[in-house]
């Protein structure tokens, strides 16, 4: 079976199309509101579905004017978005990049070519994978969680901030693919992109402080339309140690028949471009002997 029917979830479903999909949610989710460009048309390829591929322009905003990337910026925008500076954030990387958008409706679409195989309100007992009744299970469940129910225990400390994410409709005339970073410590606002003229603006906690004022300064918009608002609670995840990262999984894969997918269930700041060849890894790795898993993990 695959766990969960999220992105990572019912991309997986593509790739495996005969297994069941159980989600523990009670109905269809709203899929997450932050900004999602894909680098390939992978997943579009996959899923049948027409993607825009786009040029994406990219800038720092902070006192208000555009800077280039440095180290004291991506030390604030990596304090802001995660209270800690820690790793390489995008920041660094403000060239303008080939994407491709997809349709706004992609999740629900998405959830209307599964509604069959779907089963909402569906409480996995996780003990029961590995068993001859469920031989094995696709997870994109947070890996925290499934080392809970299993009882795993780690010195791995699985740290992540909530994210606020609210979405404006741009009057007027409006085609642009833009993003714009903001490291400043005057208000929560990290980032703010445009797709089309759709506006995402994205929050480290509670929407604090003059980001409009910043928004406006920054894209030079006119006026623009509050569409919706929502929580993420996973939005941004600190990475842990990768050795003992891998060994979580490979346990998790050879004791308990658990594959892990997607950027929560293996713990990594993964796009959704990826999940497409790590489920065919997974399908691959299915087919294969003791001997190949082993070679995986390494």
């Amino acid at each position: 079976m695959i766990i969960g029917a999220g992105y990572s979830g019912l991309i997986a479903a593509h790739i495996f199309p005969r297994e069941e999909i159980m989600e523990a949610s009670p109905s269809a989710f709203e899929a997450h509101k932050a900004i999602l460009r894909f680098r390939s048309d992978a997943v579009a390829r996959l899923v049948g579905i027409d993607f825009k591929a786009v040029t994406v322009r990219k800038g720092i905003y902070i006192d208000g004017e555009f800077q280039p990337p440095n180290v004291g910026l991506a030390n604030m925008y990596s304090r802001k978005c995660l209270g800690a500076m820690v790793g390489d954030r995008s920041i660094w990387n403000i060239e303008p990049a080939l994407r491709y958008v997809a349709p706004e409706n992609l999740y629900e679409r998405l959830v209307q070519t599964m509604k069959h195989r779907i089963t909402f309100g569906s409480e996995i007992d996780y003990q029961d994978v590995g068993t001859a009744e469920i031989p094995y299970a696709i997870s994109t469940a947070p890996m925290p969680s499934v080392l809970s129910a299993l009882g795993m225990s780690t010195e791995c400390s699985f740290g992540y901030k909530q994210i606020v994410v609210r979405r404006f409709r741009i009057m007027g005339d409006c085609d642009l693919y833009q993003t714009v970073y903001f490291p400043t410590r005057e208000h929560s606002m990290y980032r703010a992109s445009v797709t089309g003229d759709l506006l995402i603006c994205e929050f480290a906690g509670t929407p604090i402080g003059d980001w409009v004022e910043d928004t406006l300064a920054a894209f030079k918009f006119g006026d623009a339309e509050s569409i919706d608002s929502a929580v993420q609670r996973f939005g941004k995840i600190e990475a842990i140690d990768n050795v003992e990262r891998k060994s979580l999984i490979y346990q998790l894969t050879t004791r308990h028949g658990i594959y892990s997918l997607g950027r929560f269930a293996v713990w990594r700041n993964i796009l959704l471009d990826d999940v497409v060849e790590d489920a065919s890894i997974i399908k691959r790795l299915l087919a294969s002997s003791v001997y190949e898993h082993r070679l995986a993990s390494i």
